[in-house]
């Protein structure tokens, strides 16, 4: 059975990579032009840790981020200072990480394996799937869930290994090869499928709270009927927003996962809320803001066009977005002007940008990650 299901996941990745490669070439990236720094970013602190592919994320807990690279290396680093509290080495490599409660940390190593890491960056276990994983687990309060490709579920005590809990969730044909998210919120977890919705699970037992659909399969192939939630919900105030892939973004009443809003939006990476506002980078490279609410369109910005742009980052006023090139650049989050930009080492940034703290890191392809401060 298992195997039969590896055959069905490689055809698929296959079929959903030769679609992309058979369309349409992209017009070339609008080059940047001088940006007025009326915004500062200070490079605080930089190191590397080797390459890090797009489905990798940066865990933020307790003045800290925890990042890994596919070679197998995770690191805990101080946010302010950029300072290494441990690291360590995962044998045969990690295809997906990182989650940490500030405690313990989880990867999956290439086995498909899940590793719990303890307080100093030790191996405490190590589980085996019987599926592959591209999204980064999530660990909360020393509990490790994990999301496989075949969107089963599974919850594990970090410290001793202990399952304590499995779901599993209905697959579409064509799975996409794109993390989606787990965000933990209060006692439950919030997961995006390859359904196009976003469920709430009990952390305690795995038990569906409730069901958000955002986007539904259309169209005649199986890719065209791809609508996966790409990237982590995003939570603020008492809604849950996500993006489904290269169809919609929108938002859901965080208690009962009533449907809020949903808007038309052609794009592949997650999105940033604060409640009132919501940002998302679309395919073409136009950021475009939302209002939370009711995704009534704000404003747009055109100038980084094609520049295959990561996830946006709402901080307070200002939004921060990477890019192709290893730039960041800022834009007003009232009305979407440029404000400042910085540079990191020239490899795309496709891992979401975090904040910790009045630190903002970002992780390039290449493995560089750099601490900002903006001023």
């Amino acid at each position: 059975m298992m195997r039969t299901l590896a055959v069905v996941l490689a055809a698929s990745s296959a079929l959903l990579l030769a679609s992309c490669a058979s369309g349409p070439k992209l017009p070339d990236p609008t080059p940047l032009t001088p940006v007025a720094s009326i915004l500062q970013a200070k490079t605080a602190w930089k190191t590397s840790i080797g390459p890090v592919p797009a489905t990798f994320s940066t865990a933020v807990a307790a003045g800290s981020v925890v990042v890994a690279s596919s070679d197998g290396t995770v690191e805990r680093l101080d946010a302010n200072t950029g300072r290494t509290i441990w690291r360590s080495k995962i044998a045969g490599g990690i295809t997906a990480g990182t989650g940490s409660d500030g405690t313990f940390t989880a990867v999956v190593n290439s086995h498909n394996q899940v590793v719990s890491l303890g307080p100093q960056g030790q191996v405490l276990w190590l589980y085996q799937l019987p599926t592959s994983v591209i999204t980064a687990p999530a660990v909360v309060d020393g509990t490790i869930a994990v999301q496989g490709a075949d969107q089963r579920l599974w919850a594990f005590n970090a410290a001793n290994g202990q399952k304590l809990w499995t779901a599993d969730s209905r697959a579409p044909a064509l799975l996409l090869q794109q993390a989606s998210g787990i965000t933990p919120q209060a006692d439950s977890l919030l997961v995006g499928t390859a359904l196009g919705r976003i469920e709430s699970i009990s952390a305690a037992t795995g038990a569906v709270q409730w069901q958000a659909t955002l986007a539904r399969p259309r169209g005649i192939t199986e890719v065209e009927r791809v609508v996966g939630i790409t990237g982590a919900p995003s939570v603020a105030a008492s809604m849950v927003c996500a993006r489904a892939y290269q169809s919609v973004v929108g938002c859901a009443d965080l208690d009962t996962g009533r449907l809020l809003w949903a808007d038309k939006a052609d794009g592949d990476t997650g999105i940033s809320q604060n409640g009132d506002l919501l940002l998302a980078t679309q395919g073409d490279g136009v950021v475009q803001a939302y209002s939370a609410v009711d995704g009534a369109k704000r404003w747009s910005n055109d100038q980084l066009k094609y520049r295959k742009l990561s996830a946006p980052l709402l901080v307070g006023v200002t939004v921060a977005v990477g890019d192709y090139q290893g730039y960041i650049t800022f834009l007003s989050a009232k009305d979407g002007k440029l404000i400042g930009r910085v540079s990191t080492d020239g490899t795309a940034i496709r891992s979401p940008l975090v904040i910790s703290g009045n630190t903002i890191v970002a992780v390039t392809s290449d493995g560089g990650v750099f601490g900002f401060l903006p001023q």
